[in-house]
Order: C-alpha cells, then structure tokens, then sequence
C-alpha cells in the first residue's frame, strides 16, 4: 500500500506523522504545568467559607485549558498538514511536469532532450541522467533502424539477381544445358550469399548465455589457418604466426571465439595482395593480425564494425563478402569484454589488434 503512494503523499504524511508526535508531546507537556499553575503557598490564609468557591474555579480553568490545548494540537495539525501538502506540491512541480513530457515522448520523435528542471538539484541531475539514457537509446534506435534497412537491401540483392537469370533464361524458348548450368550456378552463389547474411543476423541477435572454458589460443588460431589454407593456397599468400607463450589461455567461449578470429583472418586473406605477407602474433594478452593490400580510411576505421557497413562499394563487389564479419567479431568479443581496434597505413596495411584484458 505505501509503495504505490506517490511521492508526496509519502511526504505529507510523514510531516503529519512528526508534527502531530511534536504536538501531543507539547499538550501533555502543558497539561502537566497547568496542574501547577494555581500553588498556593502554606503562609497564605484562605478564608474557610471561600475555599469551596476557589476549588471550583480551579477545576473549572483546568477543564477550560485542556480542551482549548486539545483544540489547538488538533487545529495546527490540520494547518501544518495542509501547509506541507502544499510546500511539497510547489517542490515536486518539476518533477510532475518532467514525468508529464517523459509520457509524451514518441520513440520516432526523440531527437530532443527534456529541459523542464532548471535546478542543479537531485531533480536537475535525475533530468541529466535521463537526458543522457535518452541520447543512447536515440543512438540505439537509429543504429538498428539502419541496420535493418541495411538487412533488408542486401537480403534484396541476391533475390534480385536470381531473378533477372530467371527472366534471361525464359527470353530463350529453347534454353541449352549450359544455360540451365548457368543458372544453378548464379542460385547457388546467391543461395549461398543469403544462407552467410542470415547466419551473421543469427549471430548478432543470439542472446544466449556464454559456455566459458580455459580456451589455448595458439591451437585455435593453427586450426584456423589449416580451415584457410586452400584460400592462402589459391593467392599465392604466406603467413607467418609468431607466439610468445604456446600454453597462453583465456577464459571464453571457445566456438564463438574462434569465429571472431576466423573472420578477422579470413578477412586479412580476402583483402591482401597476391603472394602477400599476413603476420599474426600472439602477445601475452592480445593478438595481432596484419595483412598488407587493401587500406582502410582514417575517418572509416570507427565505423567498419558496424554491420553491412561498406568502405568503398566497388571494394565489397570485388572482394565479395556479407557485411557482417566484422560486426559478428565485435559483438562476441564485447559479450567476453574483450577490446578490438584496428589501424591501417594507406597503400600499405590493416592491422587489427585484439585486447583479452579488456
């Protein structure tokens, strides 16, 4: 019952529930001086046939002073009770018309901040904080209303290409086997192209609770450049994998782990040069993965963990790829509290380097 009073009832009350403890304190107090008010001292003569008359008026001025005090407790109660109803309703405006715009916000339509407290009080900073709450989750909003219109223009890309080869193929009213072959070629490609975007979306959206193991960083990363060795293979590329200590291990999920460092090689393989040097080092606690080809703008370096983010279109149509590798990578190694960051020198390299101790 008391949690669903509001604030200033709470208040009120308890002003109420103090005053009128102070008050009751305060009448008894005055009842028992009033017993004394009247001493008479035992040199004074009172005349025998007064004394009857003078213990009357006593009795009579007692009984008179008690329900006047009574009446007075009750009175200044009521009026302090009002008087802080009243105060705490002037202190708590701010707060009323701050909840009043909190409801009338619409999450398409968040693109102000509320500046209704104009104090530096607890309600100024209360104001500040939601302010600031309010900052990330217009960040949040847009960088999933981005991300989904980015979802749903790559998910269009590989639908239409299947059927512009479909509409060839039914221009010829008497296609030839190569034609058909064709054809499954391209649906493959595409087929395969949606099945890797829906597999990155699964992943960015997976909410499951982390299987923590002790995780030996140099097999996982020999295991993924044996996964890789036919792309290394096929680009005439070399790999060179240094390691400071061979029984290094980290705390993680060792499946969700290897798919961050799988996209980051796979990644450092598909953007270098032909007959390219890629140079992978693992440090006590990080790890560095460098290949030399394509560069990365100073002004992208931020943005290029963002899914479906693209640095240079005719770069992604040349090499290939989703969009969602290295969003993929910084939302498992975020989920571990792990940092990844990444530097390039134009014409030269791309280096990204990952941080365990977080």
């Amino acid at each position: 019952m008391w949690n669903k009073l509001s604030i200033r009832i709470k208040v009120t009350l308890l002003t109420a529930a103090v005053l009128c403890v102070i008050s009751v304190l305060l009448f008894l107090f005055n009842i028992e001086s009033a017993s004394n008010i009247f001493i008479i001292p035992d040199n004074v003569d009172i005349p025998f046939n007064s004394d009857a008359s003078f213990t009357f008026d006593f009795d009579i001025a007692q009984r008179v002073f008690r329900i006047n005090s009574l009446y007075t407790l009750i009175i200044f109660s009521v009026a302090g009770t009002a008087l802080m109803w009243w105060v705490v309703g002037k202190v708590l405006m701010p707060l009323n018309k701050f909840s009043r715009e909190i409801k009338k916000l619409d999450i398409t339509k968040i693109n102000d901040d509320i500046h209704i407290v104009k104090s530096t009080d607890e309600l100024g900073d209360l104001q500040n904080a939601f302010n600031h709450m309010l900052g990330n989750i217009r960040e949040s909003y847009e960088r999933q209303k981005r991300f989904s219109q980015n979802a749903a223009h790559e998910l269009k890309t590989p639908v239409a290409a299947i059927r512009a080869n479909l509409e060839v193929l039914n221009l010829d009213e008497e296609p030839e086997i190569e034609d058909y072959k064709d054809f499954v070629e391209v649906v493959g490609r595409q087929i395969e192209m949606m099945n890797s975007i829906v597999v990155g979306l699964r992943l960015l959206s997976n909410e499951e609770s982390l299987n923590i193991e002790k995780v030996y960083l140099y097999k996982i990363i020999n295991e993924i450049i044996e996964d890789l060795d036919y792309k290394i293979k096929e680009k005439n590329q070399n790999i060179e994998f240094t390691c400071d200590n061979k029984n290094m291990t980290i705390d993680a999920d060792r499946v969700l782990i290897k798919q961050a460092i799988f996209n980051i090689v796979h990644n450092a393989i598909r953007y270098s040069w032909e007959n390219a040097f890629i140079e992978i080092k693992l440090g006590d606690n990080s790890l560095s993965i460098k290949n030399h080809g394509e560069s990365i703008p100073k002004e992208s370096l931020e943005k290029i963990f963002e899914a479906f983010y693209c640095v240079d279109k005719s770069r992604a149509k040349k090499f290939g790829g989703s969009g969602l590798g290295l969003a993929i990578v910084k939302e498992i190694l975020d989920r571990h509290k792990f940092r990844i960051s990444a530097n390039s020198v134009d014409g030269d390299f791309v280096e990204f380097i990952i941080d365990f101790k977080g």
